[in-house]
């Protein structure tokens, strides 16, 4: 166990949390392993809280953002989740990877926002044309969306 989440787990028992205090001492690598054991463990608040000041003292850290996004995924929070991946690929700017621009794309998806992953993934596969898990998210997408149009279609009258 890392030495950060045996101070955290210390702290949460005796209730003396100083979480921004404590965080701060720890590398952004350090906090996104913490936070992925966090979650082994199912203690979700206190991986919550980890991210919380994570986000707080790294805000422009891809490990804290991608660790984030993914926590906010299990949570089912998409407009979260959402946020904080295209933070990520603002970030990494053109060297994005594909993986994540899926995850956005899902997000999306999962939000119920599929006009928003058709366009995240057009932007996805400008960057990685030759990802084919992104062109394949993009040929869903399009026949999805185009199927939604022709159903959206009235009928004339003949």
């Amino acid at each position: 166990m890392s030495s950060l989440i045996d101070t955290l787990l210390s702290q949460a028992a005796s209730g003396t949390m100083s979480m921004d205090r404590v965080v701060s001492e720890f590398t952004p690598t350090e906090i996104r392993q913490t936070i992925a054991d966090l979650v082994a463990r199912n203690e979700l608040t206190l991986a919550n809280a980890l991210s919380d000041a994570g986000l707080s003292l790294y805000p422009a850290s891809e490990d804290i953002l991608a660790i984030s996004a993914l926590l906010a995924e299990i949570q089912r929070d998409w407009t979260n989740a959402e946020q904080l991946l295209e933070q990520l690929i603002q970030v990494q700017q053109q060297v994005s990877t594909p993986f994540a621009w899926r995850h956005l794309i899902r997000v999306q998806r999962c939000h119920f926002e599929p006009g928003k992953a058709l366009q995240s993934a057009l932007q996805a596969v400008k960057h990685h044309p030759h990802d084919a898990d992104l062109l394949e998210e993009l040929n869903s997408l399009q026949d999805m969306l185009a199927g939604q149009t022709v159903l959206a279609t009235p009928s004339r009258p003949q």
